[in-house]
């Protein structure tokens, strides 16, 4: 037992050494973070300001003896966008030739389907696509609020119910009492899926090649006059492994360091609104305030409160679990073909068995995001090869108890028959060289006592 500790303690020294290693363990709670609040913040940081001039080229028309314009004066000014008016053309095009202003909208009225046309001109700066929208998606609402008022008798205030009727949509977990919020657990299910399958890929990769080069190199031949076999590719098993915990430890460290300072930085994306209690048909439910600062409340704002309605104790320890089970799996496989090799490039007839299944997997993760509780997704995240990957996807939408422990339950056995295998073949398998190695080769080391 001791001279397995010495190999382990070894092969775990030699990968955290590795500058791949530091730079991997920096680099991902980084660019995680960035790609959690940089965008949020980059907008919300943006001060460009664009003037825009309106110039109102339709008929008036008249309402109970007054004159009134279709669009001068009904938009909507904000800290993107402040918008002005003119009744001349030529003056307005002219104020942006001189650097004035920084667009100018026309808008007309022609005897074409659709009658209102609008033409955008600018000078030295193109305005930016949110601004183009701002203008055109008001532009669009005011013309059906004047068609409502001119043609339908409408009031403002039935207008304005017409195009903000406010009905607000609450998905909640009766279990939990927790809104749920799907897009957020999608996301976070492909991600954890896509880590599953980059790590697995990644360290069993490190064990194949390690293998492989010992081989190659004949050192192994000093090794096994000293260590069994068994000892030596169970050693690097467990350190990759340990390899692997240390560089999650290290993550979940560092960015939970990284987000407590941006939380400081911007505490107002972290502000979740008030709750207030509803009372429906004689029950009670929990639902954000209908106000207008929860229909003002920013992405990142609701980004965060959704994440916080996600039990993340349960899925970074179902995600430790299935990582080390389909590391031990596809670990444990990997290393076997390795151990059948001289060269990597030989590798591929034995790799691709192992491969199809996690490749199965991850074609079928956006079907499975898309309906978690399909007879499929629950087939697939019960079988051993499959499930390390489609079970994570599934644990944020909530996945009956017994599931799990059946999915467990069979990948553990599994584990434990794949050490076995991968032990027979790697004892036969590391000191045989020159020749092919083929599929009944491999079945006879399997059955050799």
């Amino acid at each position: 037992m001791n001279k397995l500790f010495i190999i382990i303690k070894r092969e775990y020294l030699s990968k955290v050494k590795k500058k791949s290693f530091v730079a991997l363990t920096v680099l991902g709670p980084l660019l995680l973070v960035l790609l959690m609040f940089l965008p949020a913040l980059l907008m919300k940081n943006s001060t460009t300001s664009y003037d825009v001039v309106i110039v109102d080229s339709t008929p008036k028309t008249v309402i109970n003896g007054d004159t009134i314009a279709f669009f001068e004066g009904k938009y909507k000014s904000n800290e993107k966008v402040v918008f002005s008016y003119n009744k001349d053309v030529a003056a307005a095009q002219k104020d942006l030739k001189d650097g004035k202003v920084d667009m100018v909208v026309e808008i007309v009225k022609s005897n074409d389907k659709p009658p209102i046309k609008t033409f955008y001109y600018f000078a030295d700066n193109e305005p930016s696509v949110e601004a183009k929208e701002n203008v055109q998606t008001q532009t669009e609402q005011i013309f059906k609020n004047s068609v409502l008022m001119v043609n339908y008798n409408m009031s403002k205030e039935d207008i304005a119910i017409v195009n903000d009727p406010q009905i607000a949509s609450y998905i909640t977990d009766i279990r939990t009492g927790k809104e749920s919020y799907s897009e957020v657990k999608m996301i976070l299910g492909a991600v954890l899926g896509f880590m599953i399958y980059f790590f697995i890929f990644l360290f069993g990769g490190q064990i194949m090649r390690s293998v492989s080069e010992e081989k190659t190199s004949r050192i192994v031949e000093v090794l096994v006059s000293s260590v069994k076999s068994i000892h030596l590719l169970f050693g690097k098993i467990i350190a990759v492994a340990l390899v692997g915990l240390t560089q999650f430890a290290l993550w979940i460290v560092l960015s939970l360091i990284l987000i407590t300072g941006v939380k400081v930085a911007q505490p107002d994306i972290f502000k979740v609104n008030d709750k207030e209690k509803i009372e429906l048909n004689e029950r009670v439910v929990t639902a954000d305030k209908l106000n207008a600062l929860d229909m003002e409340q920013s992405t990142a704002q609701k980004a965060v409160q959704s994440l916080q309605s996600i039990n993340f104790p349960l899925v970074l320890s179902m995600f430790l679990v299935y990582f080390l089970l389909g590391y031990l799996l596809y670990g444990s496989l990997f290393g076997a073909v390795g151990s059948m090799v001289d060269d990597d490039a030989d590798a591929g007839q034995f790799t691709l068995p192992i491969t199809v299944p996690l490749i199965l997997a991850i074609v079928c993760l956006p079907m499975v995001m898309n309906d978690p509780s399909s007879s499929i997704a629950q087939w697939l995240s019960i079988i051993p090869f499959t499930s390390p990957l489609i079970m994570l996807v599934r644990i944020p939408f909530g996945v009956a108890v017994w599931q799990i422990v059946l999915s467990v339950f069979l990948l553990i056995l599994t584990v434990i028959l794949a050490l076995f295998i991968a032990a027979k073949i790697y004892r036969s398998g590391i000191l045989t060289y020159g020749k092919q190695i083929k599929y009944p080769d491999v079945l006879k080391w399997i059955k050799k006592k």
